[in-house]
């Protein structure tokens, strides 16, 4: 019984995509919810159940289960997230939507694209990355691994996006730009001009008003796991 692991209850909107592809290529005989927090184990998400945690892929073996990252509220846990679920040493699905043109893409593992989205001829998005419904990626441009590009954001042509850079909703990055990891473009920002690692830009246009050095001092990134945080510090000029 072949089945696909959804890792990250708090993603209705993946469960529902791993629903209509499953409908359209009969992929998968079951489909498993997996989360980390004991809370929501024995609920269901679009009567999918969360069954435990992400420990029991120890259960599952490569000859019949697939994994597929849903966590994606920040890129740093995505990225803590896809780390530990590859540990087990199973292969990521994609979730890629039916209606999606995906001619010309190249894909890393563990890639959500939702409905709606626009991806350009030769990009490249690297593992882990996700493009929410409405979001667009102009021609050529590269998605390092674990980026998220939130509904509606527009990355143009050409431009190339470092590992875990998250991209707000209705923000736009023009074509060229460079963006170094783990930086943030917020919410409705336009991004003009390379971005340096960490860093956060807010505005239009847009200013960058946080940087890497100061998030890393912040209490919500003490708990990161170890190597997450030595791959930021690394960063840091």
């Amino acid at each position: 019984m072949t089945t696909l692991y959804l890792c990250g209850a708090g993603n209705s909107e993946g469960v529902r995509l791993a629903q209509v592809i499953n409908q359209k290529q009969g992929r998968w005989d079951r489909l498993i919810l997996l989360d980390d927090d004991a809370a929501k184990h024995g609920r269901s998400i679009l009567g999918v159940e969360v069954a435990g945690p992400f420990a029991m892929l120890a259960q599952a073996s490569a000859d019949w289960a697939e994994v597929i990252n849903l966590v994606a509220r920040t890129t740093a846990k995505r990225w803590a997230a896809h780390c530990k679920m590859e540990e087990y040493g199973l292969s990521f699905a994609a979730l890629i939507s039916p209606s999606v043109d995906t001619a010309g893409v190249e894909f890393g593992k563990d890639i959500i694209v939702y409905q709606n989205a626009t991806v350009g001829p030769e990009v490249s998005l690297g593992d882990g990355s996700v493009i929410f419904m409405g979001a667009a990626v102009g021609h050529e441009s590269q998605l390092g691994r674990c980026c998220v590009l939130a509904p509606n954001a527009v990355v143009n042509a050409r431009v190339r996006l470092g590992d875990g850079v998250y991209v707000g909703t209705n923000a736009t990055i023009l074509p060229e730009v460079k963006v170094g990891p783990w930086a943030t473009i917020a919410a409705g920002s336009v991004a003009t001009r390379d971005v340096p690692p960490g860093a956060t830009v807010m505005g239009v246009p847009g200013k960058i008003v946080m940087t890497l050095n100061l998030k890393l001092k912040l209490d919500g990134f003490e708990t990161l796991p170890s190597g997450l945080r030595r791959e930021m510090e690394s960063h840091v000029s």
